[in-house]
């Protein structure tokens, strides 16, 4: 005999129905702002291709809106940052609670996959001048060859000097490629081999001249006249190199993708869109219940180590700088306890289900474009090896204010239990204490010179860190 159940019992229940699209609920309105903020992000994307370009660029955004230098800075604005070494940011905006009870901290990265230059990198070989490179993060080494190619970063002189560099973006400069064996002649080379031995990364070398320069008996006189190029253009000699930073990245912008431009294509969306979704979120906050934290971390795709990476002591420094902006002497153990109390999100990309490569993902807990952010609650590899995992309380409460917020989206993990795996800054940040779960929008060809998103997931991602951002608070970030 089945038990029949209450009329009231019956209409609590609650099930997980059929996947929905945003872009099925959207109005006139919706659309509009879509739009702009997809516009804006592109341009975003195009202009920032370095984690130093993408902290410049944060930091002349919030000092036009009256943001000041929590280091220098006597009096705060409307919020503060702090900087450090250039690469790695932090953003403070005051709450009305007390920072002792706590932070709404959101933590993302602005390195990416890429090619950076090695200190000592121009040769001349058969004719032409080239260029070492040395892998940077996870990538595929046979996606970067036979593309345009631009070069990023700056240099530092001897004599102090610092010089930036960006060649290869503008209508009137050249670029800069990797060449590949053509398919007549790479049996042996290539195409018989392991993919990961096909592609040695010692290859990946660019071309960046072919005009010798000077007497015919001079040896290396194309790789001369390379030098004399980057003097006349830059000031740089060849041991300069040894002192600068400078990255390979995909030449030209961000585009919309499909024939219905729903979709967004360009180099670095993991994780920059997630930082412009942050600033976004955080620049449109009024009086916010809890203060506010962001981080924009960097070294985030090579393990999070160094300096600047979410391994360091940054959190603290920038808990303790909020501490001293808001009047209060920062303690260590209020700076520990505050941090114990904060609810933090992760925000860092996730992968969505390729219906080309289904075989790789759960269907059940894959992320799909279109359905907005993916709250995923833990990472790791080989199940939950390696990673953090939010709790049950706290993944109840950002389903409550995500329901509150009319945010869309949806539960996922990162693959099948031993398809690999990854991880993210949360397990750095989780050391404290503090609750934080990983939440972004999904990418397809993720890691690749062009990954490609939602434009309706982007919208929806800087709607979901505003109510996060403004969120009072669960119980235990309140201390009880």
């Amino acid at each position: 005999m089945i038990k029949k159940e209450k009329p009231d019992q019956a209409k609590e229940q609650s099930f997980l129905g059929p996947r929905i699209s945003i872009w099925e609920h959207l109005t006139s309105r919706d659309q509009e702002e879509l739009e702009k903020t997809a516009a804006d992000y592109r341009a975003f994307l195009s202009s920032a291709k370095t984690e130093r370009a993408v902290s410049r660029l944060i930091i002349k955004e919030v000092t036009k809106a009256g943001f000041t230098d929590l280091l220098t800075d006597k009096k705060l604005g409307s919020g503060g940052y702090l900087s450090h070494h250039g690469k790695l940011l932090g953003l403070f905006i005051p709450g009305q609670a007390d920072p002792a009870l706590g932070f709404n901290l959101v933590v993302a990265h602005g390195d990416a996959p890429r090619l950076d230059l090695k200190p000592k990198c121009i040769y001349e070989d058969e004719g032409y001048a080239l260029i070492k490179s040395n892998l940077y993060g996870g990538i595929k080494k046979f996606q970067w060859l036979t593309r345009p190619l631009a070069l990023w970063g700056f240099c530092v002189l001897k004599d102090g000097r610092e010089v930036e560099i960006r060649f290869g973006e503008d209508s009137s400069d050249p670029v800069l490629t990797i060449t590949d064996i053509l398919p007549h002649l790479d049996r042996k080379v290539q195409r018989d081999k392991k993919l990961s031995d096909a592609f040695p990364a010692e290859k990946l070398n660019v071309l960046a001249a072919s005009v010798p320069e000077g007497p015919i008996k001079d040896k290396f006189r194309v790789k001369k006249a390379l030098l004399k190029i980057l003097f006349n253009r830059w000031g740089i000699r060849e041991d300069d190199l040894i002192s600068s930073e400078l990255e390979l990245v995909p030449a030209g912008v961000a585009r919309e993708v499909g024939f219905d431009s729903s979709l967004i294509g360009g180099y670095a969306q993991d994780d920059r869109l997630n930082v412009f979704c942050s600033v976004r979120a955080l620049l449109g906050v009024s009086k916010p219940a809890r203060p506010i934290l962001l981080i924009i971390f960097d070294r985030e795709e090579i393990g999070s180590y160094g300096s600047t990476g979410a391994e360091t002591n940054f959190v603290q420094r920038l808990a303790a700088s909020a501490f001293s902006a808001s009047g209060q002497e920062p303690t260590w153990y209020k700076v520990q306890n505050s941090l114990a109390l904060t609810q933090a999100i992760s925000a860092d990309v996730e992968a969505a289900l390729d219906p080309i490569f289904k075989e790789v993902h759960d269907d059940l807990n894959a992320g799909r474009l279109g359905l907005g952010p993916c709250v995923t609650r833990y990472t790791g590899g080989a199940g939950k090896y390696g990673a953090s995992e939010a709790g049950a309380e706290y993944m109840a409460y950002i389903r409550h204010i995500f329901e509150q917020g009319k945010v869309t989206w949806q539960s996922t993990l990162l693959g099948k239990q031993e398809e690999g795996g990854g991880g993210t800054v949360a397990l750095s940040l989780a050391a404290y204490g503090m609750n934080i779960v990983d939440c972004g929008a999904p990418v397809l060809s993720m890691h690749s010179p062009f990954e490609v998103t939602s434009k309706a997931d982007v919208w929806m991602m800087v709607r979901a860190l505003s109510v996060f951002f403004q969120s009072q608070g669960h119980k235990g970030a309140k201390g009880r």
